[in-house]
C-alpha cells in the first residue's frame, strides 16, 4: 500500500476503478485540481502501476487502497482504513463496471448477474459503507453511467439493462440523500475513445451480430470521446453539484425527443447504429 502525505484542509476524493482506463484519467484529474486522491482496485499490483502512472509533482496527492468493492465488508474495511488516514470524504467516483455485446434473446441470467454485480452491486455497496464520511463533509457521489443507461441500443447484450438499473440507483440515491446534504449525480458519456476499439469484443459477435457490433458503443456513428473530457465532467459534477450529464451534450435532446415520442426514438437508434 502506498499513500502520499496528507493534509487536513484538502477535499478527499476516493475513485473506484482507478488503476487503469477512464478511472485512472479521473484520478489524475482530481489530484491536480487539487484533491487529495485515493484510487481503490482489486490488484495490488495494477495500483503500484497506477501510481508509477501518476508520479507526485509539488501539490499532488495520489493514494492507493486494494480492495474488492463488490464485497460489502471489503467496502467496510476501506470507510475505516479513509476515515483513519484522512479524517475525511468529499467525493466518491464509482467507476467500476464491464460493458457487453450480445443478443437480448442469447443473454443468459448468469451474464446478466454479473453484469449488475459489476456495474451496479459495486456502486451500491461503496455508496452504503461511504455514506457517514459524504454526511459528515456535506459531499458527493459521481456515478459513471452511459448513454446505453439511457437508450436501449441493439447489440449491447446485457449492459443496456446494467447501465439503465445504474440509472435508477443514482436517482433513487439523489432523493433519499438530499436532506443528508450528500448530492448524487450521474455521468453517461458515449463510446470513450480507447487503443483497443473495435477489437476487444470480436470474441463476443460471432455470425448473430453484425461486425459493426463489435465497434465502440455497437456501431455507433457517435464520436468517441477523449477520456480527459469526461473526466473534467465527472469533476464539474462534484464541484458544482450538477445532477446528470451526458455526453456529447447535443444527444440529450435526442433522448429526450426519443423518451416522448418512442418510434421516433427507434428511428434515431436505428439511424445512429446502422
Amino acid at each position: 500500500m502506498s499513500v502520499s502525505p496528507q493534509s487536513p484542509h484538502r477535499p478527499v476524493a476516493l475513485v473506484t476503478g482507478g488503476s487503469a482506463g477512464l478511472g485512472l484519467v479521473i484520478a489524475e484529474t482530481f489530484a491536480d485540481a487539487g484533491y487529495q486522491v485515493i484510487i481503490v482496485g482489486r490488484s495490488a499490483e495494477r495500483l503500484d502501476a497506477a501510481k508509477q502512472f501518476l508520479p507526485s509533482p509539488l501539490g499532488r496527492s495520489v493514494a492507493t487502497l486494494p480492495g474488492d468493492v463488490g464485497r460489502r465488508d471489503e467496502c467496510d474495511r476501506l470507510a475505516i482504513e479513509v476515515e483513519r488516514r484522512f479524517g475525511r470524504l468529499d467525493s466518491l467516483v464509482n467507476c467500476v463496471g464491464a460493458s457487453d455485446r450480445g443478443l437480448a434473446d442469447e443473454l443468459t441470467a448468469d451474464r446478466v448477474h454479473e453484469l449488475i454485480d459489476q456495474n451496479v452491486t459495486t456502486t451500491l455497496l461503496c455508496c452504503q459503507a461511504f455514506r457517514g464520511l459524504l454526511e459528515r463533509s456535506g459531499g458527493s457521489v459521481v456515478n459513471i453511467g452511459s448513454l446505453a443507461g439511457k437508450v436501449g441500443a441493439r447489440y449491447l447484450g446485457g449492459y443496456n439493462l446494467a447501465k439503465h438499473a445504474l440509472t435508477g440507483l443514482t436517482q433513487q440515491l439523489r432523493l433519499e440523500w438530499r436532506d443528508r446534504g450528500i448530492h448524487v449525480a450521474l455521468v453517461s458519456p458515449g463510446p470513450i475513445r480507447r487503443e483497443d476499439a473495435g477489437t476487444r469484443y470480436r470474441d463476443r459477435t460471432d455470425g448473430s451480430l453484425p461486425a459493426s457490433a463489435s465497434a465502440p458503443g455497437g456501431g455507433t456513428k457517435v464520436k468517441g470521446l477523449a477520456p480527459q473530457r469526461v473526466a473534467e465532467a465527472v469533476l464539474r459534477c462534484a464541484r458544482r453539484r450538477r445532477t446528470d450529464v451526458i455526453l456529447p451534450g447535443y444527444l440529450r435532446l435526442l433522448i429526450v425527443l426519443g423518451n416522448a415520442f418512442p418510434r421516433l426514438g427507434d428511428w434515431l437508434l436505428i439511424k445512429f447504429t446502422s
